[in-house]
């Protein structure tokens, strides 16, 4: 619990960085998957957020652009995510994307928070939910 409410409030701070220029996510190169985390390693697993690269890059693609509010207000917190680095234009960017089918990029200072709705089969091995609302 401390863990989703940590993840909370580093959406909700991280809200005062985002930027307010939409990132052009189909420019995006370089997408390369580095670690996986889990605060609850039985829970949510690898399985539950295994994408290839292309698999990152389509998600980034697909989802919507959102802010930290709206998505910490309407989409749940997982408790595993996969992450690594882009380019965005000439910028190096790091990027995560949760088994929630959510995600964020940082570059540089500028934030941008993502969900899709529409990447169920990227995420397709998943077998459990393990998303769930703080």
């Amino acid at each position: 619990m401390k863990i989703a409410t940590a993840l909370a409030v580093a959406l909700l701070t991280a809200a005062c960085a985002s930027t307010s220029a939409p990132l052009d996510t189909t420019r995006l190169s370089a997408v390369y998957v580095q670690d996986f985390t889990s605060s609850e390693p039985t829970a949510c697993t690898t399985a539950d957020v295994d994408l290839t690269h292309a698999e990152a890059q389509a998600f980034f693609k697909r989802a919507r652009q959102l802010d930290a509010r709206t998505l910490s207000d309407n989409y749940p917190v997982a408790p595993c995510q996969i992450e690594g680095t882009l380019k965005a234009g000439k910028r190096l960017c790091d990027w995560q994307i949760s088994a929630a089918a959510t995600g964020v990029i940082r570059c540089e200072g500028d934030v941008w928070f993502f969900a899709c709705d529409d990447c169920g089969d990227l995420f397709a091995s998943t077998t459990s939910t393990p998303a769930r609302k703080p």
